[in-house]
C-alpha cells in the first residue's frame, strides 16, 4: 500500500514539474466550464475541497472521496453565471459495501438565445443561435484500507455552438489518505486528463475559389475548414483538511488546496467552516492566492442540514464581473 501511495504521489509531482513554464498559457485550453466549482459548500470554502470527503459533490474535486461517507446521496447545484448563462450540476452516489461506491454526474453550461449577425446585417439576419457545454461522468471509488482510498471518474464532454460541436473523453484520478495525526486528511487528484476538442460541423463548410486571379474560375467549390484541436483544462490538486474542533455542539474545519493547472500559474485556495449543533454552518474562503491577475477572491456562504436534507448557499466576489451565487440541495437516504 505504501508503494502505491508513493507511486501515485511521484506521478503527480512529475506531472507538475513537466508543466512548469514561464508563461501562464491562459486561454489555451477548451471547455473552461469544467473549471467551474461544483457544490455551494466547496465554493464558499474557496474551492479548497480536495481533502473533504463528506458529500457527493466531493467527487468533482477528488473522486476517491466517494467511498468515505456511508449514506447514499443525490445533489443538485444551480448558479446564474455571467451574461445570462446558466450553470447546472446534478450528481448521485450509491454505496455497495465491500464492492465500493459508484457515482454519476451531469454538468451543463448554457447560454440564452442570441441573434445571428453579420457585417452586412449587424442587427441580425432573422435567426437565433445558442451554445451549450455538457459533461457526463461515471465514478468509482474504493477504500483499500481504513485510511486510504482510490477513485476515478470517466467523463464524456461535448461543446456545441450553433451547428458546430466537439467531443472528448477524459478521466479524473484521485487518492485520499487519513494521516496518522487525528482529524487531518491529505487528498491528491488530477482532473480532466483526456483527449482534445476539435470543432466540426456544417458551419465549417464554405465556398472557395481555388484561384481568384483567374477570370472565369469556379468560385463555388465546397471546402471544409480545418479547425485547431484544443487541450482540456488539466489540473493537479493537493489538499489538506484539518478538523480543528469537534466537540459538543461546535466544530471548526480548516482546508487548503494547492492547484497547478496547464493553462495558468499555480495558486492556493483556503477555507474555513464553523458548524453549530451539526445543523447550521457558516463558511468563508479565498481562491487563487498567489495569482497576480486573479479574477476571483473572497467567497462566503452558509448551510442548513436537518435529517435527510441539506441546503447550501455560496457567494463569490469577482474582480471585474458581477458577483456569482450558487445554490445547492443535497438529499441523503
Amino acid at each position: 500500500m505504501k508503494r502505491l501511495i508513493l507511486f501515485i504521489t511521484a506521478f503527480l509531482i512529475w506531472q507538475s514539474l513537466s508543466w512548469c513554464q514561464e508563461v501562464s498559457k491562459v486561454g489555451t485550453t477548451a471547455a473552461p466550464f469544467l473549471q467551474i466549482g461544483v457544490g455551494s459548500r466547496a465554493t464558499a470554502l474557496g474551492e479548497a475541497y480536495t481533502a473533504i470527503p463528506e458529500d457527493v459533490n466531493a467527487l468533482y474535486w477528488n473522486p476517491s472521496s466517494l467511498d468515505w461517507f456511508t449514506d447514499n446521496q443525490v445533489s443538485f447545484n444551480y448558479s446564474d453565471w455571467f451574461a445570462g448563462m446558466k450553470f447546472i450540476n446534478a450528481a448521485g452516489a450509491i454505496h455497495l459495501g465491500e464492492a465500493g461506491s459508484f457515482g454519476i454526474s451531469v454538468t451543463s453550461l448554457t447560454t440564452p438565445y442570441m441573434l445571428v449577425t453579420t457585417v452586412d446585417y449587424p442587427d441580425g439576419i432573422g435567426t437565433k443561435f445558442n451554445a451549450a457545454d455538457v459533461a457526463l461522468g461515471v465514478s468509482y471509488a474504493k477504500k483499500l484500507m481504513d485510511r486510504f482510498s482510490f477513485g476515478a471518474t470517466f467523463k464524456y464532454i461535448n461543446r456545441r455552438i450553433w451547428e458546430m460541436n466537439a467531443s472528448a473523453f477524459a478521466m479524473d484520478l484521485g487518492i485520499l489518505y487519513q494521516l496518522p495525526w487525528e482529524n487531518i486528511k491529505l487528498g491528491m487528484s488530477i482532473l480532466n486528463f483526456g483527449s482534445k476538442l476539435q470543432m466540426q460541423g456544417v458551419d465549417a463548410i464554405v465556398f472557395h475559389d481555388l484561384d481568384p486571379s483567374m477570370a472565369g474560375n469556379n468560385d463555388q467549390i465546397m471546402a471544409d475548414l480545418h479547425t485547431k484541436e484544443w487541450d482540456l483544462p488539466l489540473s493537479l490538486r493537493f489538499g489538506l483538511s484539518y478538523q480543528v474542533i469537534k466537540s459538543g455542539d461546535q466544530e471548526v474545519l480548516l482546508a487548503a488546496d494547492y492547484i497547478h493547472p496547464n493553462d495558468n500559474f499555480s495558486s492556493v485556495n483556503v477555507g474555513c467552516e464553523y458548524g453549530f449543533m451539526d445543523h447550521f454552518f457558516a463558511r468563508i474562503g479565498y481562491k487563487s492566492l498567489g495569482l497576480q491577475d486573479n479574477q476571483e477572491g473572497l467567497s462566503f456562504g452558509g448551510g442548513i442540514k436537518y435529517q435527510f436534507i441539506g441546503i447550501d448557499y455560496a457567494y463569490v466576489k469577482m474582480k471585474y464581473f458581477d458577483y456569482v451565487q450558487q445554490f445547492s440541495v443535497n438529499l441523503r437516504f
